[in-house]
């Protein structure tokens, strides 16, 4: 989505960027910066910084630095449509819509205000009405007291079919909204999903209720959860329960836990282990895992040691290796997952758990031997068809032939043979793709074509100067060019840089990248002298380029063409004249 300059600007006089920092880290004003506490990582002395005039920071202990989008969007994990979004929110402003857009954004605001307004009823059933007894009973003989059943806004799903829909109905909402709200039976109309269950509400990462799941509380029900099947507000291959009540810490030790169900996420939380989600009712899937990334680089697994456990583990780990994250596993015993653990052994016994993780191929070669023996050829075979498919997705040669190594040591024969046995496999059997390829990202990397026009960004009035010298055509770099025009289009719109520049980056890998650059101060001493060096360079590079291409019209050219040879041989003295100058300078 694109947004107009005018709405960014808008956005940004109406946010007071300290007072949007203090609400993450406590700051403190000295000169003309605040400074406080890297609100990306523990420390003990400030290191982060905000220049209120320029609406711009920079963490000096993790070297990132942005404007009031890019801190909201690292903060809360958003990407740049969601941070101009939520902070437009914020601040009051309507964001352009088109007729359809709004549409379906009065029809997901309306399925938010439900779900808030149904959970608030939820928990009001379960902690204060006469009907909730038994189901507090049973919360409290889970290890569910009082403060962990507000933390997680727990509830309770009266055992009437039709009580939700009529309260609804008195409470003004139309019976078509109701319909497709997916709170109720689409084969009988306004009979809910939900009755005699512990409810659980989901929360998305920007904390709204978007789905609620169910543990029922008769023996008698047949399923033991279920969860609200997908609306416009809720996704299930992109959500995970608990990931509100996660971020924080995630974004603190860079790691996150992954549970099978609800009941795992409390106990793990309620132990202190606050970076613990889990997938709602399907396997850990890709989308999970790329929402995990914005905040996390490596997951631990803790699923059952059941069959049905080491599967998921197996398919986790695959998922983990394509989005590139770092991947542990803990062997969870059976009968003790978290939630028991922490109803029978308290905290102490789910941190003992957490402590025993190891890296996930040594869980998967140990699982994958369960039942083998390593003497027998057809045994052996057997572990290779069960490993092959998790090495095949590893991109690196050197960790692939690392984990070869480790299964040769295990069934004592030459890595040799494991890897022809691999390589045979691969011919004959292709795994399936876990998930689409990415695209190829944008190389962006820090040419001199892109310092210069970072440093000229920085100041506009030096950018006001270099473009008389230079021209876009002029740079090798593809991206330095791309962001010369840019500024040559706010300056000629008379936007002040690096504002202009920042408010037309629509790449999210480029804008994170010019920010951190911008914001770092290696740019701050630069003046019209480093600049006249820098095209230097420039012009360097370009006459080099121009004094090959004549070399080689010389070479093509036949000896009986005086006047043309003649021609390109004084283009080719002038040009050596000049270039030997411009070395002479760039060497001074």
């Amino acid at each position: 989505m694109k947004f107009s300059r005018q709405l960014l600007q808008n956005i940004r006089e109406r946010t007071d960027m300290v007072e949007l920092v203090n609400q993450y880290t406590r700051l403190e004003q000295r000169g003309d910066r605040w400074w406080g506490l890297s609100p990306f990582k523990q420390e003990k002395t400030p290191s982060f910084s905000v220049k209120p005039e320029e609406g711009l920071y920079y963490c000096f202990a993790t070297q990132k630095g942005g404007d009031l989008f890019s801190f909201i969007g690292e903060m809360e994990g958003l990407s740049f449509p969601e941070s101009v979004e939520i902070l437009a929110e914020r601040a009051g402003i309507a964001v352009e819509t088109t007729p359809a857009d709004e549409e379906g954004d009065r029809e997901r605001r309306s399925l938010y205000e439900l779900y808030e307004r149904v959970t608030r009823t939820f928990s009001y059933l379960l902690e204060e009405d006469v009907r909730g007894g038994a189901a507090r009973e049973y919360a409290h003989g889970r290890g569910l007291d009082a403060d962990v059943r507000v933390r997680f806004e727990l509830g309770y799903a009266v055992d009437d079919g039709r009580w939700l829909y009529r309260f609804l109905q008195r409470k003004s909402y139309s019976t078509e909204f109701l319909d497709r709200c997916g709170l109720f039976s689409r084969r009988s109309q306004g009979f809910t999903l939900f009755r005699n269950r512990l409810i659980f509400p989901i929360r998305d990462e920007r904390r709204r209720v978007v789905a609620f799941g169910g543990r029922a509380l008769s023996p008698e029900d047949r399923a033991k959860y279920i969860n609200s099947p997908e609306t416009p507000i809720y996704n299930k291959k992109r959500t995970l329960y608990g990931l509100h009540l996660a971020m924080e810490a995630m974004r603190r030790t860079k790691r996150v836990y992954v549970a099978e169900g609800y009941m795992d996420v409390i106990a793990l939380q309620s132990a202190g282990v606050e970076n613990a989600v889990a997938p709602l009712g399907t396997a850990f899937t890709e989308e999970q895992a790329r929402l995990l990334k914005r905040w996390i680089n490596e997951i631990y697994l803790v699923f059952d040691a059941d069959q049905a456990g080491i599967d998921a583990t197996f398919r986790a780990a695959g998922v983990a290796e394509r989005v590139g994250l770092g991947c542990r596993a803990i062997a969870v015993p059976s009968g003790k997952d978290p939630a028991e653990l922490y109803a029978n052994r308290g905290v102490e016994g789910v941190i003992e758990l957490t402590e025993r993780s190891v890296p996930v191929f040594e869980y998967l070669l140990e699982a994958a031997m369960t039942g083998i023996n390593p003497r027998d050829s057809r045994s052996r075979e057997l572990l290779l068809r069960k490993l092959f498919p998790y090495i095949n997705i590893i991109s690196s040669e050197v960790r692939r032939e690392t984990l070869v190594g480790q299964i040769s040591d295990t069934i004592q024969v030459s890595p040799a043979a494991v890897m022809a046995d691999f390589t045979r496999w691969r011919k004959g059997e292709q795994p399936q793709s876990i998930a689409e390829p990415e695209k190829t990202p944008q190389h962006i990397t820090t040419s001199r074509d892109m310092k210069l026009m970072l440093a000229t960004a920085h100041d506009g009035e030096l950018f006001a100067y270099l473009r008389g010298k230079v021209s876009p055509t002029d740079l090798d770099d593809e991206v330095a060019r791309r962001v010369f025009y840019m500024m040559e289009d706010a300056y000629r719109h008379e936007e002040s840089l690096p504002r202009g520049l920042v408010d037309r980056l629509d790449d999210e890998q480029l804008r994170s990248f010019v920010l951190e650059r911008l914001t770092s101060g290696e740019f701050t001493a630069w003046s019209k002298n480093d600049i006249d060096n820098a095209v230097g360079f420039v012009r360097i590079r370009k006459l080099e380029i121009r004094q090959r291409e004549l070399e080689r019209s010389l070479s093509r050219l036949d000896g009986t063409d005086l006047q043309e040879i003649r021609r390109v041989q004084e283009q080719k003295i002038a040009i050596d004249h000049e270039l030997a100058q411009l070395k002479v300078r760039a060497d001074d």
